[in-house]
């Protein structure tokens, strides 16, 4: 094909609209041409910005979901498609999405309000307000903000149906938090710096997957015939009906997985099922980043969900991680120039005061000089 069309086939993919011939195309040009896929793509952002309309975890979404619905079918066809749209799109993640979810992780920074974006790519800008505003509207669901929160709700009419999954995705920019109700009536709190993609209506039978980045905490509503996947990064975490908090940016250096009640089975994404943990309440699953391994222990959950409250709660934590919460909470930058000062340990509670509240407590802890311009504040040991 000439590169006008190989183009057209780039938009089309990025678009969710290619055809299976297309994607077969597609596939066998991957193989040869990953240096010129990888220019293409950025080429293409710059033109139309289809990547960041159509989401690249929202595509994810939908090639799992996708793996879900034909698992159990005899359709060759449509699995040889899921398979060429997987080929396709792995390939993409490999020469040139990172490089976009980069920019959606920093545009999530620097926005200054919260943003859902909706099924047709476009972002709206979610302002708090004191009265029910509808935020999008179809025959099969409605969703409804009042404050800081959101609701989504299944129209009657569409009950026992089974339809193509449509996604919205939810960004909380640093200093933030929103509330979010999905379908099903399962109740997610977002921490600052987060995002979620999910379905607005989730089919009568079969999983309930999510995706998140960042931190949420989740209220799940029980249904055995459905059980309610939360997917990052590294991890996928099975839920029959319970409350749990995830929280895994990517600056950390683990996923983190606590449990308040219920059951929970996590395990890596790419491992099998019997390699799962199952956690009991009090009991936190880590994903280390660096050693690619999945561990439990028992922990005090306190400090683990006093976010959802407003409550910035440490208990004997080391300063590199205290200050990348006080960035997302006050949407700050902190830089500290003695290593030995991020080692120390902390513990405090603060729930209404300002950062220099904050670091002027540590202060009198362990002494530490810091200077604060603007919205950047170093820290430094004592002169």
């Amino acid at each position: 094909m000439e590169k006008r069309n190989k183009d057209l086939i780039i938009h089309k993919f990025l678009n969710n609209t290619a055809t299976a011939e297309e994607i077969e195309f597609l596939t066998k040009w991957l193989d040869q041409n990953q240096p010129k896929f990888e220019a293409e793509i950025k080429l293409h952002h710059l033109i139309s910005g289809a990547i960041a309309k159509e989401n690249a975890e929202r595509l994810k979404m939908e090639l799992l979901e996708s793996f879900a619905k034909n698992n159990n079918t005899h359709k060759k066809p449509i699995v040889l498609r899921a398979l060429k749209y997987a080929a396709v799109f792995l390939g993409l993640l490999a020469v040139g999405a990172l490089y976009f979810l980069q920019n959606e992780k920093d545009q999530i920074r620097f926005q200054e309000n919260v943003t859902i974006t909706l099924s047709n790519g476009t972002d709206e800008e979610i302002v708090k307000t004191d009265r029910r505003k509808t935020v999008a509207k179809t025959n099969t669901f409605s969703a409804q903000q009042e404050g800081d929160q959101i609701v989504y709700q299944k129209n009657e009419s569409v009950n026992g149906l089974q339809e193509p999954l449509v996604y919205h995705t939810l960004n909380v920019p640093y200093g933030k938090k929103f509330q979010i109700v999905l379908s099903d009536s399962t109740k997610i709190y977002l921490n600052s710096g987060s995002s979620i993609t999910y379905p607005v209506v989730f089919n009568s039978k079969g999983p309930r997957n999510v995706m998140l980045r960042g931190e949420g905490y989740f209220e799940v509503k029980s249904d055995s015939s459905r059980p309610f996947y939360v997917r990052t990064e590294f991890t996928k975490s099975k839920v029959l009906g319970t409350a749990f908090n995830v929280s895994a940016y990517d600056d950390d250096q683990q996923t983190r997985i606590v449990l308040v009640e219920g059951s929970l089975k996590v395990k890596k994404r790419d491992a099998s099922v019997s390699r799962a943990i199952l956690l009991q309440p009090n009991q936190m699953a880590s994903y280390d980043y660096s050693k690619s391994a999945l561990t439990s222990k028992n922990v005090d959950i306190s400090s683990h969900i006093a976010w959802k409250d407003g409550i910035l709660l440490f208990k004997n934590e080391d300063f590199y991680s205290i200050t990348k919460k006080l960035e997302r909470h006050y949407n700050i930058s902190i830089g500290i120039d003695e290593e030995n000062i991020g080692k120390e340990r902390y513990t405090g509670r603060f729930e209404t005061e300002t950062i220099e509240e904050v670091l002027t407590a540590f202060q009198r802890i362990k002494g530490f000089d810091y200077s604060m311009k603007g919205d950047k504040i170093k820290i430094k040991p004592n002169q």
